[in-house]
């Protein structure tokens, strides 16, 4: 990886950012594959685990900010290998609802703290309590002109999504 040192700062924070998100990713990712799992494979399995009630392919998509089609294919390579159960809704047969196996949870187990503690580990070790605060404020700001570009706003998680499970198990 390359130090950019551009004149335009916007450019270069956009850049940073990028280059900081990719490096956490592959230190993840490496350790992830080493487990036969990937960072994909994670981050469903924590959004199922954080369900209450079995979501559909389509709220999963929303929750992870990913394409439908994209979220459907890694759940159809997840159903093969037992990690998650695909239900039909009785009154309704085209609408799929996702939940976790005990295989699914055995597996989110033995792959969170790789995952998910060890990239709270980095940031936690790069930035300060002040810092963390700050970043999550600017970071914020940048998601939010994006996502109006998109024609879009960020909503509070629907009633049913235990957030606080993500954080359990990794501190």
């Amino acid at each position: 990886m390359y130090n950019y040192d551009l004149t335009d700062s916007a450019l270069k924070a956009w850049l940073r950012l990028r280059q900081g998100s990719e490096a956490v990713e592959k230190v993840l990712g490496k350790d992830l594959d080493r487990q036969g799992s990937t960072l994909a494979q994670l981050d469903i399995l924590a959004a199922l685990d954080a369900s209450e009630k079995p979501p559909t392919p389509g709220h999963l998509a929303d929750y992870l900010f990913r394409e439908q089609h994209s979220v459907s294919a890694q759940l159809s390579r997840m159903w093969r290998a037992g990690q998650v159960k695909k239900t039909r809704q009785k009154d309704d047969q085209r609408i799929v609802k996702v939940s976790l196996t005990p295989k699914g949870k055995e597996r989110l187990a033995g792959i969170k703290q790789t995952g998910m503690g060890q990239a709270r580990e980095i940031v936690a070790a790069a930035l300060s309590e002040q810092e963390l605060a700050q970043f999550d404020r600017l970071a914020k700001k940048v998601r939010d002109k994006a996502l109006e570009r998109l024609e879009m706003k960020a909503e509070k998680l629907p009633e049913g999504f235990d957030v606080e499970r993500f954080e359990m198990d990794i501190a």
